[in-house]
C-alpha cells in the first residue's frame, strides 16, 4: 500500500513540475534574466547587450533583471551569453514588490 501512495505522490509533484515549468517558460518579447549573483550589474547588462537585447527593469538584485527583444532567437542567445536562467518576466512582480 505505501508503494502505491509513493507512485501518487511523485506523480503528483512530476505534474506540478511540470506545470510550474510551462508557466516560467518565456513568452514573448520581455524576459526576466538572471545571471550570476555574484557579478555586478554590468554583467548583467553585458549579457543582455551581447544577446542583442534591452535592459528593461532591474530592481533590488543587480543580478536579476527584465530585458526586451523582439527577437525570436532571443532566450537562446541570452544563454549564449552567460545567462544563467530566462524566465517568463510575470515573475518580476516578485522582485517588484521586495522593492
Amino acid at each position: 500500500m505505501a508503494f502505491h501512495r509513493s507512485i501518487v505522490l511523485a506523480n503528483f509533484a512530476f505534474f506540478l513540475l511540470l506545470i510550474v515549468a510551462v508557466w516560467a517558460r518565456p513568452a514573448g518579447p520581455f524576459v526576466l534574466v538572471v545571471t550570476d549573483p555574484g557579478g555586478e550589474a554590468s554583467g548583467n547588462m553585458q549579457v543582455i547587450g551581447d544577446a542583442g537585447g534591452r535592459l528593461v527593469w532591474s530592481g533590488r538584485y543587480a543580478w536579476i533583471s527584465v530585458a526586451y527583444s523582439d527577437a525570436n532567437d532571443f532566450t537562446g542567445r541570452l544563454m549564449r551569453a552567460g545567462a544563467l536562467l530566462v524566465l517568463n518576466h510575470d515573475l518580476a512582480v516578485g522582485c517588484l514588490e521586495g522593492n
